[in-house]
């Protein structure tokens, strides 16, 4: 009959939770103390017994897959005699091994664990070489994947760059580079820095028009009525009026576009989404400072943007983003039809109504 020899290798699977199940399993099933159940767990690899029957040697591999142990099995020639040393006590190691290792060691990235330099550690069970190469691999794609988001979701307005060059950077790339620009700011998050870009950009064509249309039609009316007019009042509620009419129209307008999106079916990401599109559109009034076209010009621009922004913001297509933007025209247009055509049907109805009489 065959003898065998029992070798601990240490954990089966790597981890805080399976190492404090061993530890504890090595306590109860042999009767070790936590300082020697810890103490051996560091020894490994080590022989736990030798000498042993096959029936032994298999309860022993059982007793240790119960508790979450990694061991290996090596039969030994029958001449040798078997160990009466009690149940799992290790052999009293020999002096030599006692003495520090003077080559070179290695720590495992995993464990922890220190060992003599090999590319295999022997308590968690891992390649080390291939294992940091997981971590260097993991580590560039972390960095790309954060230099990715960086570049791609924050608009200069919300970078915290500063607010003059950040202002002009934001208007240039929305004015001239809207696909681009409203793929950055679509999925960002926030109300406050897109309300307060709009209530800007609205605050310098719309004051700006209005300043210039001001002087042009003052020329034309005579001083009695020019004496008359509290310029300084005017000046103060403008001031004050105008940037809470531009906010209002905002979210009027977000309100009004969100429904039309849900109507359309295109509501895919909120309402932050439409309002952060319609807030960032406000740059095209900045054409109204343009002498007679200017306003004409900004207004159809900003329905341009907005379609771009709503369809980037909502990941629909161009089609279906036109159509939420446009609704509400079409149907002021339909108002205004039948608003025309019912007195003229009527007209009819009592033009018929008197040849009959």
């Amino acid at each position: 009959m065959g003898l065998y020899k029992v070798v601990f290798l240490g954990l089966k699977v790597a981890g805080p939770d399976e190492e404090t199940r061993l530890l504890e399993g090595l306590q109860k099933k042999f009767k070790l103390t936590p300082e020697r159940a810890e103490s051996l767990l560091q020894r490994v690899p080590i022989v736990v017994k030798k000498g042993i029957s096959r029936e032994e040697m298999e309860r022993y591999v059982r007793v240790f897959e119960e508790i979450g142990g990694r061991v290996r099995v090596e039969e030994e020639p029958e001449m040798e005699f078997a160990e009466v040393s009690p149940p799992f006590e290790p052999p009293p190691r020999p002096k030599v091994e006692s003495k520090p290792h003077m080559g070179s060691t290695v720590t495992c990235p995993q464990c922890g664990f220190q060992q003599p330099e090999t590319d295999e550690c022997v308590k968690c069970g891992i390649v080390i070489s291939k294992f940091k190469q997981y971590q260097e691999i993991a580590r560039s794609i972390e960095g790309q994947v954060r230099e990715i988001v960086t570049e791609e979701k924050v608009s200069p307005w919300e970078s915290g760059e500063g607010f003059f060059w950040a202002y002009l950077r934001t208007t240039r790339e929305a004015l001239f580079s809207p696909t681009q620009f409203f793929k950055k700011v679509s999925a960002g998050n926030g109300y406050w820095s897109p309300l307060i870009y709009g209530v800007i950009s609205g605050l310098i064509g719309v004051g700006v028009s209005m300043l210039y249309q001001w002087f042009l039609f003052a020329g034309f009316l005579p001083a009695q009525i020019h004496a008359l007019i509290p310029y300084n009042l005017i000046l103060f509620f403008t001031l004050i009026g105008i940037p809470f009419m531009i906010a209002l129209s905002m979210f009027v307008g977000s309100g009004i576009t969100h429904l039309c999106l849900m109507i359309v079916g295109g509501n895919k990401h909120g309402f932050q989404a439409t309002f952060r599109a319609i807030a960032y559109s406000f740059c095209a009034h900045l054409f109204d400072m343009i002498p007679f076209i200017g306003s004409f010009i900004g207004s159809v621009y900003m329905i341009v943007l907005i379609i771009i922004g709503v369809r980037e913001g909502h990941g629909i297509t161009t089609g279906k983003a036109a159509l939420a933007v446009l609704l509400p025209v079409l149907i002021g247009l339909i108002f205004v039809f039948l608003a025309l055509l019912i007195p003229f049907f009527l007209g009819s109805m009592r033009l018929l109504g008197g040849v009959g009489a």
